[in-house]
This record gives structure tokens, sequence and C-alpha cells, in this order.
């Protein structure tokens, strides 16, 4: 299972972690630590799901 950074309506932002920690230090290291930012962009990290096949 790897994980993604999300914005918006659906906008994935950087590339797959393995683990949810990778995940939310890449977010960190491209948004900064900042709730309201994370908040306004609507910024989460969640499981990479495939779609389609």
């Amino acid at each position: 299972m790897t994980y993604v950074i999300v914005t918006g309506k659906d906008a994935v932002s950087g590339l797959p972690a393995r683990t949810y920690q990778t995940a939310f230090n890449q977010a960190r290291r491209l948004y900064g630590g900042d709730v309201d930012v994370w908040m306004k962009l609507n910024l989460r990290i969640e499981e990479n799901r495939k779609t389609g096949a």
C-alpha cells in the first residue's frame, strides 16, 4: 500500500510514499507545517487507490 498527498478536488501532489509518515513529511516539505495553509488547500494524505483495470 502507498500513500499520496491530495489537495483541493482530488489533485495528487508529489510522488506516492510507502508509509503514511513519509507522505506526511513530504507534505510538510512541500507546504510547510501551518495548519491554516493545509485547511485552505484541503490538503490530506490518502491511501493510493488505483482506478480502472
